[in-house]
């Protein structure tokens, strides 16, 4: 995707605003201390887990006319019991699913006590605790599913009356489905694992809903580009790198002379020239002198054909220097040509 879009900020979704709003430290937050002081808890992030509920005791009481609305679009106690839930697993540690639901079972206890001074009591009744969202293995990907489903409505309605911020929505419900896609898979099989909200957020599965945003056709167009741009660039690549193989290959069929093989060449040098002197005064003491004649006699005419020799056949006699160095390192020229790795 081209980097030129717009990023999207998680403030713009509603979900996202609704947990900013809770987390804030508002002045007003010990008005509710007495009653969160009332919380069974272990010493460990006690202070942490009366914080939480300071802050979901305020909501409470702040937001009374969240629970007077017929047949809202969404349900705002969904969104309390996964921020409460989330903010736990949070201070805990998400594998620690014993000290978690020991705190979230906790907030239940709230309502056995007298809430009158906060006037609130009413209303509590409305949004406890649910453990049956939260049990599940997999409740942070009902906790998206559903605030995906509470954002959708404000999505669709920016897209369709501000198509500049199409793209970057476009990009947001398309990470969704994977999620659709797993919980496609548990509730087809009617199991009764399925979220109960499920049905309400069946219709904003991205496979449905991206092909009817406006900038459909232009991100599968940039997609494409995309694609076609990484299959290129993987092309060559590969054919840079076939082409330094060739080059390495041309480059290493030269012999490179190395101080092993210099040396080598030296010692075969040296030998020859160790020879020749030898075989020249061996001749020259067969011919000129008693010794040799004495040599002619016991061999009689054998010796005869080999007086006669002349210098070109004095150098017919000798062997040549590539013949002295096999004479005396027998299949050394492969030795020398023999090139390590």
């Amino acid at each position: 995707m081209a980097s030129g879009y717009n990023v999207l900020q998680t403030s713009d979704l509603f979900s996202e605003k609704f947990y900013n709003d809770m987390n804030i430290e508002y002045d007003d937050l010990s008005n509710y201390k007495q009653q969160c002081d009332t919380l069974i808890l272990s010493e460990k992030n006690k202070n942490e887990v009366k914080e939480i509920c300071k802050k979901y005791l305020r909501y409470l009481d702040k937001n009374k006319t969240a629970w007077n609305v017929v047949n809202p679009k969404y349900d705002v106690c969904i969104l309390l019991n996964y921020w409460i839930y989330y903010k736990l697993a949070y201070y805990f540690g998400l594998n620690n699913t014993d000290d978690i639901n020991k705190a979230f079972g906790s907030f239940q206890y709230l309502w056995s006590y007298s809430m009158s001074p906060l006037n609130i009591t009413l209303y509590s009744e409305k949004c406890k605790p649910n453990f049956e969202l939260v049990k599940y293995h997999d409740w942070q990907k009902r906790k998206e599913l559903y605030d995906y489903c509470v954002n959708y409505d404000s999505i669709k309605l920016t897209v369709e009356y501000y198509k500049p911020e199409c793209q970057k929505y476009y990009k947001y419900i398309e990470e969704k489905s994977s999620i659709y896609d797993h919980f496609e898979e548990l509730c087809n099989s009617g199991g009764s694992d399925c979220p109960h909200f499920y049905n309400n957020c069946k219709d904003y599965n991205p496979k449905i809903v991206l092909s009817k945003l406006a900038c459909h056709g232009d991100m599968e167009a940039e997609k494409s580009r995309a694609i076609a741009e990484a299959s290129r660039q993987d092309q060559g690549i590969e054919s840079h790198s076939h082409g330094s193989d060739v080059a390495g290959l041309a480059a290493s069929s030269e012999p490179e002379e190395t101080p092993q093989t210099s040396e080598i060449g030296k010692k075969v040098a040296n030998s020859v020239l160790g020879v020749a002197p030898v075989l020249l005064t061996a001749t020259a003491l067969y011919r000129y002198t008693p010794i040799g004649s004495w040599i002619r006699n016991l061999s009689g005419n054998t010796i005869n054909s080999i007086s006669g020799m002349g210098e070109g056949e004095i150098e017919e006699f000798l062997p040549s220097s590539h013949e002295s160095g096999d004479m005396l390192f027998g299949d050394t020229q492969n030795y020398i040509s023999y090139q390590p790795m």
